[in-house]
């Protein structure tokens, strides 16, 4: 019937059910709840869940989603149940009720594995994706109609989840991620991103579920419906949850949760339902506000994007730079980083390149002898490891292409096919497959053409084929091809003409590796930027080229400034009001500063005159005091923080290294998330760089016979009945980081195990965490646990569905947002 999910999202509206957790919440067992996790009810009481299914078909919903949030092997193998059986019984039992109504369907619903993915965790993307395979092929068996990705955190495993419903069956798939109040997910993608990213896998839909209060949906579905091209998916909470007798309740009634998601779907979102909180009553006043609204029509919005796992670069009338300093061709340095596995020298280049202005980062890794594709996997998962800038992967290997594309996190730029039929066919379906953006060269069999228009008509062939693989027009860049004006000169200028040619005649946008122009010549960059010029002036949508030449960004950032990219000048004003040369801020404009936070849409920036190329190049860390620990900490160097470390020791001692360095580099990166300008992955890869730095400090005290001291013992549980953990051990690393000792006692810990744990440790703090909505409530007993145990140690709370009200009003002494806002409270509890 997956047909019939297509039929519907088209026809009109469709909607989902509301929660299954908080209604098995409500109901008693016997007494009390005799259950752990509610995927066990499948076997144990399936018909209580058909019950559940069918009151919400009765209330009108289109679509019911399984009872197997969490029923992946990571989650159910801690309380002995197979996921397949799990899943197919499941699957059985919502076949079942929807069979009394014709037309609707049942979905497999797929919710997060509890564990963080690498970079930042150890589970690995493939072991993600085996678990949400497992689930996808025993559901279809089953006879899921599609599928249902939701609350997904990481834009990483939310391409996990997705890659695995789309190679492992042929259903339907909607993607929704969930967003803190900031409007990024956990790991920092924004919805433009999540968009970019996921209508280039091909989800059916896409959107949002859970999160904050209701005007916050609104928000998150105007930012959704603004940049999507497929139908937009909404699923929020009803309100943010409070604890009343010890039971976790939702305030937002049925009419008010109607009158928020009529107002999503007036902003065109066309999948509507109820996340945590909502019963088949919300379900039903919203289908009777929606009865008389007729859906927005879907319109494709035509926009070229590539993306990082957090910011998004639009391509289009405004030039895009994108750096090309990490290839080897004419780069010794470059070849030996390559051969020997130097990430350092790598990540030199990249900041400097971002720090001058580059929007996308190219990497060819392009070598004889080495095995490319594990070579341009390290370097990509380096890369975006370290920064939050997409990157353009260069290879003519479409096996290497590949890999990356499937483990890049992101849109990426992908460089590239040609008209050579056996070049598209090979490539085109990788591209497809993953969602990049392709550059198509303008040769094919018989050369590169002579004239603009023979050009334009190898365009026109890579556009027509690219399309009959299902690849857009807006995710293709022409790369009309740059020649040597010494041995060409005649055709110099044909490669401007066509730029002009293919986009008034074929409406794609245009990429130019810029430098070719001037091979063999003296004073190369005055050629080069002469001819970047007249490129610009033609319609170049974006340009291959050196951002560390003062000359090059002079003609960009001028030339910005003349076509009125640059409005008000203010770009070119911050980047040459001062006369000495400096990194052009263009506030808010910056590739640097726009990438940092996550919107690099509009962005624009570059050194002025003053330095040369080389004088500028990777001044992070080849011009790097060896011994500045606190930049290294900062740009999350993790390779150099042993030896930076190790150096500063022979003149500083161990308390020094870390008051004076450290802790100082650790609270700037904390301002910096706070305020938006890092993200998740780049805090905790500092952590991370800082625990090697920790390594070299408490060998040096072993040495020497000190003792490491420890500011103070923090205690940390995720309270009973919730098994994830991620928040918690995100706090663990940080506060280790900062010097503290901390007793970790897991996940789904009761209370009683934390008054007991209390007595034997006496921490100088108890940090609580919780993630899920029924289980909020045992961090209310647990805090009156310990207070009746006559235990008045400060106790911490955190976790998504908390607030500083609900804190409060539990009996906490304080709340904490993030991992950052517990290194507050600790400082201010022990002093230090």
């Amino acid at each position: 019937m997956s047909g019939a999910f297509t039929r519907a999202l088209e026809s009109g509206f469709v909607f989902l059910d509301g929660s299954m957790g908080a209604v098995l919440q409500s109901i008693s067992f016997g007494g009390g709840p005799q259950w752990k996790i509610p995927e066990e009810l499948n076997l144990t009481h399936p018909d209580l869940i058909c019950k559940i299914h069918t009151e919400y078909l009765d209330a009108g919903a289109t679509v019911i989603l399984t009872n197997t949030f969490g029923a992946n092997r990571f989650k159910l193998t801690e309380y002995g149940y197979d996921t397949a059986n799990v899943v197919t019984e499941a699957v059985k039992i919502a076949r079942k009720a929807v069979s009394a109504f014709p037309g609707r369907m049942a979905a497999l619903n797929i919710g997060p594995t509890g564990q963080m993915l690498e970079p930042m965790g150890s589970c690995s993307f493939d072991e993600a994706y085996e678990a949400f395979a497992e689930m996808a092929r025993a559901a279809e068996i089953a006879g899921a109609d599609l599928v249902v990705v939701e609350t997904m955190s990481d834009l990483y495993e939310l391409k996990a989840a997705v890659l695995a419903v789309k190679e492992n069956t042929k259903l339907p798939v909607i993607a929704s991620a969930t967003f803190q109040d900031n409007n990024r997910m956990l790991t920092g993608a924004d919805p433009e991103t999540v968009v970019a990213v996921m209508e280039g896998l091909g989800v059916d839909a896409v959107g949002f579920n859970c999160g904050d209060d209701l005007e916050h949906a609104v928000q998150l579905a105007e930012a959704f419906t603004a940049a999507a091209s497929i139908p937009v998916f909404a699923e929020p909470n009803a309100g943010i949850p409070v604890v009343e007798n010890g039971k976790t309740v939702f305030k937002v009634q049925p009419d008010e949760f109607a009158k928020t998601m009529k107002r999503c779907a007036e902003l065109g979102v066309r999948v509507l339902g109820g996340c945590c909180g909502t019963t088949h009553r919300h379900i039903r006043a919203l289908v009777t506000a929606c009865s008389k609204l007729k859906p927005l029509p879907v319109t494709d919005r035509g926009t070229t994007l590539v993306t990082s796992w957090s910011s998004t670069v639009a391509i289009g009338s405004d030039p895009r730079i994108i750096g090309e300093r990490i290839n080897p061709t004419g780069k010794k340095k470059m070849k030996e980083a390559i051969l020997s596995n130097n990430h350092d020298y790598i990540l030199s280049e990249a900041r400097s390149q971002i720090d001058a202005g580059a929007h996308i980062l190219d990497v060819n890794v392009g070598l004889p002898g080495i095995d490319e594709r594990a070579v341009m996997l390290s370097a990509v998962r380096t890369l975006q490891r370290t920064y939050p800038v997409p990157l353009q992967i260069d290879s003519s290997e479409p096996d290497v292409l590949e890999t990356a594309l499937r483990y890049y996190n992101g849109k990426a730029l992908v460089n590239s096919v040609n008209g050579k039929e056996s070049v598209m066919a090979a490539v085109f379906p990788i591209v497809k497959k993953y969602g990049g953006v392709v550059v198509g060269l303008a040769l094919d069999e018989t050369g590169i053409p002579s004239t603009a228009e023979g050009r334009l008509a190898v365009a026109e062939k890579i556009v027509r084929r690219a399309e009959e693989f299902g690849i857009p027009r807006k995710n293709i860049l022409i790369d009309t091809l740059t020649l040597t004006v010494s041995s060409q000169q005649k055709e110099a200028m044909e490669t401007v003409r066509a730029i002009t040619l293919v986009r008034e005649k074929l409406g794609v946008n245009t990429v130019l590796g810029v430098s070719n122009i001037s091979f063999g010549l003296p004073q190369r960059e005055l050629v080069n930027s002469v001819f970047f010029s007249t490129a610009l002036a033609a319609g170049l949508s974006a340009c291959i080229i050196n951002p560390l030449s003062a000359q090059m960004m002079g003609v960009f950032n001028t030339w910005r400034a003349l076509s009125g990219a640059d409005e008000h000048c203010l770009s070119y004003i911050d980047a040459y009001s001062n006369s000495a040369p400096v990194p052009s801020p263009a506030a808010g404009n910056t590739a640097a500063g726009s990438v940092a936070t996550g919107n690099a849409a509009n962005g624009s920036a570059g050194k002025p005159a003053g330095k040369s190329a080389d004088a500028n190049a990777s001044a992070l860390v080849r011009d790097m005091n060896p011994a500045d620990l606190f930049a290294i900490i900062t740009a999350g160097l993790r390779d150099q923080s042993r030896a930076a470390t190790s150096e500063l020791l022979k003149t500083h001692t161990p308390l020094q290294v870390i008051d004076d360095y450290i802790v100082p580099a650790l609270d700037a990166v904390g301002k910096d998330f706070e305020t938006g300008r890092k993200f998740l992955p780049q805090l905790l890869l500092s952590a991370e760089t800082v625990s090697g730095a920790f390594e070299i400090i408490k060998a040096e005290l072993v040495k020497t016979g000190g003792a490491s001291e420890s500011k103070g013992t923090i205690l940390l549980a995720t309270v009973h009945g919730d098994i994830h953990d991620i928040g918690k051990n995100i706090v663990k690393a940080m506060l280790e980081n900062y010097g503290y000792s901390v007793v970790d006692l897991g996940k789904d810990v009761p209370p009683e195990t934390v008054v007991e744990a209390v007595k034997k440790e006496k921490p100088g703090i108890v940090g609580l965490s919780a993630l899920m909505t029924t289980t909020v409530a045992n961090m209310e007993k647990t805090i009156k646990a310990l207070r009746d145990a006559g235990e008045s140690v400060p106790i911490v709370v955190g976790g998504a569905v908390l607030s500083p009200e609900y804190a409060e009003r539990i009996g906490a002494d304080y709340y904490a947002k993030d991992a950052m806002a517990s290194i507050s409270i600790a400082k201010k509890v022990f002093g230090s």
